[in-house]
């Protein structure tokens, strides 16, 4: 399988800028909040300059709160900044990110961070990537796996040969989600909730992909019924390297597990990444061996560090482009579209609405 958009060249980072760009948050819900702003207090210092996007007052720690784009430019340009020169994160539903985007656009800015999904369809997706290509915009996806310190001593390990040749790589990320999943309807299935970020982290490490192997889809049991393809999902790949790639999420289980096993010709590499934002620190061993190499690893942390360096034109931008993100997209797509599994119907759904509103 290969993405239909074709390859485009790497962009620089748009115009400079002395010192330390902007920030400007839009969409202040949890993505806003809790994920870029914290990462950018972690990764920027509480000093930096933010202003953030809601139409509902925001009391976040830090930063000026306006009521949209067009107060955030008065904004900007009372502080003497260009929107041009301001980073922009777009933190909105994915639903309304391309809409956004055409807006900040229209109003001169030319640098953003994008929350993931890049957009709530392909189609949408295509749209938006073409649009960003052809104003010149830099738009950079967040993309946290790649990003983490855990991926990159994975990467050192296995490139000085310490278990051979990859022949295959196996990822999980599993969690208990019963609660949410009856009290929300963002998630139609397994796929949407882990998968996104194992297929990055497998286009990442492994490369493009060859053959859809195999997908299939199971339900989430409760004491009450059953939620249809709420329970898990797994994705068989073949790489054109000719490595081969199981992705499988488990949401039905017992404990959080965010682990990648790389299977080479002489040994089996195993790498625990944190679980969750309480403790952040992942760990590498090599099976057989009693030897296990702690990492302090903040990922989106390092993404936005990274992603800032290239705005001020002192590094490369982080990887996991817009075109990963598509073909990730598309292999999403693709493995809904091919997955086996207990057969979904009407009633089912109605029942989750009804447990949802209950909850």
């Amino acid at each position: 399988m290969t993405n239909s958009m074709g390859t485009r060249g790497t962009k620089s980072a748009g115009p400079r800028s002395s010192g330390q760009p902007h920030s400007v948050i839009v969409g202040y819900g949890r993505a806003g909040r809790d994920l870029h702003h914290r990462a950018l207090r972690d990764a920027l210092g509480a000093r930096q300059p933010v202003t953030v996007v809601d139409p509902r007052p925001a009391d976040g720690p830090g930063g000026t709160w306006v009521p949209d784009v067009r107060a955030a430019v008065a904004e900007l340009r009372g502080a003497g900044c260009s929107p041009a020169d301001a980073v922009f994160h777009i933190a909105v539903p994915p639903g309304v990110h391309l809409e956004c985007l055409e807006q900040l656009l229209a109003v001169g800015a030319r640098r953003f961070i994008l929350e993931k999904p890049i957009a709530s369809t392909l189609p949408e997706a295509v749209h938006l990537v073409d649009l960003v290509d052809v104003t010149g915009a830099v738009a950079l996806p967040v993309s946290v796996w790649p990003a983490s310190l855990v991926t990159a001593a994975t990467e050192e390990i296995v490139a000085a040969g310490e278990i051979g040749e990859p022949l295959a790589y196996h990822m999980e990320q599993s969690k208990p989600r019963f609660r949410r999943s009856l009290q929300t309807a963002g998630h139609a299935s397994a796929f949407e909730v882990e998968l996104p970020h194992q297929l990055l982290l497998a286009l990442h490490l492994a490369g493009p992909v060859a053959e859809l192997s195999a997908s299939r889809a199971w339900d989430l049991p409760l004491p009450t019924g059953r939620l249809p393809w709420l329970g898990g999902a797994e994705v068989r790949l073949r790489h054109h390297s000719g490595v081969m790639t199981t992705l499988l999420t488990d949401l039905a289980s017992p404990v959080r597990r965010r682990r990648l096993h790389v299977h080479g010709t002489e040994g089996t590499l195993v790498a625990d990444y944190p679980v969750s934002g309480d403790d952040d620190f992942g760990q590498i061993r090599i099976a057989g061996r009693p030897v296990r190499k702690v990492v302090a690893d903040a990922p989106l942390t390092r993404f936005i560090e990274q992603a800032y360096a290239h705005f001020r034109g002192e590094g490369p931008a982080p990887r996991g482009d817009l075109e990963a993100h598509l073909e990730s997209m598309e292999l999403l797509d693709a493995a809904r579209t091919r997955a086996t599994g207990p057969a979904r119907c009407e009633s089912d759904l109605a029942g989750r609405t009804r447990e949802g509103r209950a909850a």
